[in-house]
């Protein structure tokens, strides 16, 4: 196996720029916020951070932390892909040495994987940076970090040269630690080119070095090598010697990644001496620290030593296997994945086998590769023979050219007396050339004129296209989306019609509402796809994180599918290879949308067969699969799937419908949850959607499960006091509780909550928020100073996760979003109210007369708005419209409880142009 360094000073390098981390100018209070959350949230809070409207400083003030945070985790892959968000930003809003250093960490991070040629690349974009401005010692850095990059993957060449452009700038501008630092690095280079007496000679000038710096980990590794070049002397006691104090001084350091070497070669000494067993234990003991750890490197010369291990053991399907492993690792790290070691190793293995040809062939190639090597080794020393020659050849010219020197002093007192007449003549020549200069100026002047005119006329007539292709793509979305809502609007009018008119038959009148409900529903996915993307496009999403039953929401999925699937004679089928109580903790509304557009467009676009979703997981989150053997995607149209309101082609449209939307909003769902939707298909065969999130997994309690269903079973015994400002809303809330057998007091505003909380003594507290007189955290704070203890639950439309944890940590004991879900409703009520088995409870409430009532009282309110938008009242709009709000929801239709909400936002942010536009949007609705 190869010699390695670990890059000590990358380690170095990481835990500076980790600390400039916190000195950014800007983004710091957004940094300090995140940095108040508890340690094992701040990653995650960040990641939603990212949801929210920020910023382009913020934004990178945000995804540099992240990636620090990932990267200390060891998730390399990760902090990659969030340190290249951050180059990407910096390169606007940052300082070049800032832009140089994300390029660089991006390296780093590959570095770390085994991954260095993609790791030269970012070194490489780094030094680009850097060079705008004069950091010398940066730059050395980085040559460091590509000699170290170049050195994993076996292009020694490359690496030395590399080390040596470091070691001119580390001599004028580095210290001592940075000149140490790279003697050892080229030592290092020498071995990886099997000249040991080179790096040996090295180590003695810097041995005492490390000792005198305190560099405990340059120490180790130095002893590591010289074990290395003992055990090419055959010296296998000094060796073993120089390995097991290494080993000691990176357990004392909790260096992992250099322990994993020097486990390596210990189990290659031992290897060699014939000391098996020992050797298959060191073997294992490394292979056991490199799985927290994502190296091809370290896996790679594992396996190699492992499939020896085995030959000896006489196990040699094993020793086959485990060569196939590490041609498939040194594949995704170097082109040559067959080193003359590996190809003896194999050729013993197909020896040993009886496979004779296979072995013969196997020989060739040993033989060929043992001489591209010491044709290598000739070359370069042809090269140093080379060098040597140039250097005594350019020394005689430096001879010749000290005598010429003496001569031109000579020559040079007759040319002064020609200066003077020269002198006249340049000065003539001097003003010709202005003047041509100048003539020839202003032709280019007006060519490049001409060039910019025709550029332009270029860019507009691009323009132009662009637009037009916009406007086609507008006309055709337009088309599809009026199909789409005209053809369910069609089915609803006549049905509605032929009710009105008495067309149908009492006993068909439910089988043709359901007809009409069901349309409307298709209505209502339609719309939402519309505005949950406009909400995207806006940075308005939030993400509303609770613990999901997996099976509760598979559930889900196969009653809303199978049916569907049955009518069209195909078969839905849920492979789920989780357990039962498998639990995860992730937006459950948007993970479910994801799976209801992709598990709906695999049953529309699947005429035969079958549709199946299978789950997964790791310890990083959970993957779902859906599966077709439906008409497939050609392979030019995946790229286009996840565009807005594209589909494959616009037969697709014709033939099954739809908008082209369902896969560009879960695109960007998935995105915004951290995920990915990947995609694979072959035309006329199906097609295979994986959606992955990341999430935090757990084993949940069995109940949990049945929660919703026993809720609908449940009934209650207590007292409650409800605070509710709104009449429609307090009556429903009051009506629902008492059809669960509870005893209610109902308030208006929060004074009367508190004298009936006071007189009653309740088992539990409803407060809504925003109340005249007092508001319900006023009511909170009262209440606890006059001790009452009860648990009191915040009631409030505003269910944003920030308002929750704000009204959490004000005092509430819990909270719930109206408008009211009965289910959700009653498993709360479950925590603090003795429960009993009643029938009442399965009873639904009739809202009938509530609606009726909020209709009426609606344009009363409307007026309020508007006189309150008249006198320019902010205050008295937020008040009215929050008021309204939950109400709304219940009660009124989708479009009205969006435009409350909607009001309430503009008042709150001081919106007043925003304000008005909506309160006449909403006075010009028809009501009903």
């Amino acid at each position: 196996m190869s010699q390695r360094k670990l890059p000590r000073l990358l380690v170095c390098i990481q835990l500076l720029v980790c600390s400039l981390f916190t000195s950014l100018s800007y983004g710091d209070a957004l940094i300090d916020d995140i940095r108040s959350q508890p340690q094992q949230l701040q990653r995650d809070y960040a990641i939603s951070k990212l949801a929210q409207p920020l910023s382009e400083p913020q934004q990178l003030a945000v995804n540099a932390f992240i990636a620090k945070q990932f990267f200390e985790d060891s998730n390399y892959e990760k902090a990659a892909r969030y340190y290249l968000r951050a180059e990407q930003l910096a390169a606007k809003h940052g300082t070049v040495i800032e832009h140089s250093r994300y390029a660089q960490m991006q390296g780093v991070s590959h570095y770390y994987r085994g991954q260095d040629l993609t790791a030269i690349e970012d070194y490489l974009r780094a030094i680009e940076i850097i060079e705008q401005i004069d950091k010398p010692i940066i730059a050395a850095h980085l040559y460091n970090n590509i000699g170290l990059a170049y050195s994993g993957a076996d292009q020694i060449e490359a690496a030395i040269a590399s080390y040596s452009k470091a070691k001119e700038l580390y001599d004028e501008y580095g210290d001592e630690y940075d000149q140490v630092n790279i003697m050892h690095n080229i030592a290092v280079a020498y071995m990886d080119w099997y000249r040991f007496e080179a790096a040996f000679d090295i180590y003695e000038q810097i041995g005492d070095s490390f000792e005198r710096l305190g560099d405990t980990i340059g120490q180790a590794q130095m002893e590591t090598n010289l074990g290395s070049i003992y055990q090419s002397r055959m010296d296998f006691e000094q060796a073993e010697i120089y390995y097991q104090k290494a080993l000691v001084k990176y357990q004392e350091n909790g260096d992992r990644p250099n322990h994993i070497v020097n486990l390596i070669r210990l189990a290659e000494l031992n290897f060699v001496q014939g000391r098996f067993d020992a050797a298959y234990t060191q073997m294992r003991d490394a292979q056991a620290q490199a799985e927290v750890m994502d190296n091809l490197h370290y896996n790679s010369n594992i396996k190699e030593i492992e499939a020896k291990l085995l030959f000896a053991k006489g196990q040699y399907k094993q020793a086959q296997q485990a060569l196939r492993e590490v041609y498939t690792m040194r594949e995704q790290v170097t082109d040559d994945k067959a080193s003359p070691a590996i190809s003896l190793i194999e050729l013993l293995v197909t020896a040993a086998q009886g496979d004779h040809v296979k072995s013969a062939l196997l020989y060739e190639r040993y033989e060929r590769q043992q001489q591209e090597m010491l044709s290598n080794k000739i070359a370069s020393s042809l090269n140093d023979f080379q060098a040597k020659y140039n250097a005594t050849e350019l020394q005689q010219q430096v001879d010749s050219l000290k005598q010429q020197q003496q001569l031109d002093k000579l020559e040079a007192q007759q040319r002064r007396q020609m200066t003077f007449l020269a002198a006249g003549i340049l000065i003539l020549a001097f003003i010709s050339i202005v003047l041509l200069f100048r003539r020839s100026a202003e032709r280019k002047a007006t060519a490049m004129l001409e060039d910019k005119v025709k550029q332009r006329t270029k860019e507009l007539e691009e323009l132009a296209d662009q637009l037009s292709a916009a406007n086609e793509i507008k006309s055709q979305f337009l088309a599809n989306i009026s199909h789409e809502i005209r053809t369910p609007l069609t089915s609803i009018m006549g049905q509605a019609q032929a009710i009105i008119e008495g067309d149908v038959p009492a006993e068909q009148v439910a089988k043709e509402l359901r007809v009409i409900y069901n349309n409307s529903q298709h209505l209502g996915e339609l719309i939402n796809d519309v505005l949950d993307l406009s909400k995207i496009e806006a940075n308005k999403l939030e993400l509303v994180i609770s613990t999901v039953s997996i099976c509760s929401l598979l559930a889900d999925i196969n009653a809303m599918f199978q049916p569907s699937a049955s009518q069209k004679g195909i078969l839905f089928r849920i492979n789920n290879k989780l357990p039962a109580s498998f639990g995860a903790e992730f937006d459950y509304i948007r993970v479910k949308q994801v799976l209801v557009n992709l598990c709906s467009n695999a049953v529309k676009f699947t005429e035969q067969g079958e549709v199946e979703l299978a789950i997964t997981a790791d310890e990083q989150g959970v993957c779902f699969r859906v599966k077709d053997t439906g008409i497939g995607i050609a392979e030019d149209k995946l790229d286009a799937i996840f565009a807005n309101f594209s589909q494959g082609d616009n037969s697709i449209s014709r033939r099954f419908g739809g908008t082209g939307l369902g896969l560009s909003l879960s695109q960007q769902l998935a995105q915004i949850m951290g995920g990915d939707i990947s995609v694979s298909s072959v035309l006329g065969q199906g097609s295979t959607f994986s959606f992955y999130i990341p999430c935090r997994c757990m084993e949940m309690d069995e109940r949990s499960n049945d929660t919703i269903q026993a809720a609908r079973a449940l009934s209650f015994s207590g007292e409650v006091v409800l605070a509710e400002d709104h009449e429609d809303n307090r009556r429903l809330i009051e009506r629902l509780l008492t059809n669960l057998g509870i005893k209610v007091h109902s308030a208006a505003n929060g004074e009367q909550a508190v004298e009936l909380t006071l007189q009653h003594c309740p088992d539990l507290v409803l407060m809504d928020i925003q109340m005249p007189k007092m508001d319900g955290l006023e009511a909170l704070n009262l209440l606890r100073q006059c001790g009452y203890t009860q648990p009191i639950i915040a009631l409030t439309a505003n269910a944003m996760t920030h308002d929750i944890e704000r009204y959490k940590a004000a005092g509430f004991t819990n909270h719930l979003a109206k408008p009211i879900e009965k289910e959700e409703f009653c498993r709360t009520l479950e925590h603090f109210l003795n429960v009993e088995i009643d029938a009442r409870a399965a009873q639904s409430v009739d809202m009938s007369d509530l609606h009726e009532s909020f209709m009426h009282t609606l344009p009363r309110e409307i007026e309020s708005l508007v006189s309150a938008h008249a006198r320019n009242d902010l205050d008295e709009i937020k008040a009215v419209a929050h008021r309204l709000a939950g109400a709304a929801q219940m009660f009124a239709s989708q479009t009205i409880a969006e435009l409350v909400c909607d009001i309430e936002l503009a008042a709150k942010y001081q919106d007043k142009e925003q304000v008005g536009v909506l309160i006449e949007d909403l006075a010009n609705l028809e009501l009903k």
